[in-house]
């Protein structure tokens, strides 16, 4: 993809997901906030805050990309960055 992530909403981040095909089986998503933090804590329900620099792990045991967000995450796992 070569457009930004830059103000865009949830439901937009969502439809970038939703629109990758069968071949991909890792993806990393980058964007800003508050819209990340909107995003996990909609698709697994349990993360609720996002540091700057942190990083939403989530697994799902699905056959299509469009059904993240239907299906909950197998996993997810919040890494927050080192407090100084």
């Amino acid at each position: 993809m070569e457009d930004p992530l830059y103000a865009v909403t949830p439901d937009e981040l969502l439809a970038v997901v939703h629109e990758l095909d069968g071949n991909a089986k890792r993806v990393m998503l980058f964007a800003y906030n508050p819209e990340l933090t909107e995003l996990a804590h909609r698709l697994p329900g349990k993360i609720t805050d996002m540091a700057t620099c942190a990083v939403a792990e989530l697994a799902f045991d699905i056959k299509s990309w469009s059904n993240v967000g239907v299906e909950e995450p197998a996993s997810a796992t919040l890494h927050n960055p080192k407090e100084s």
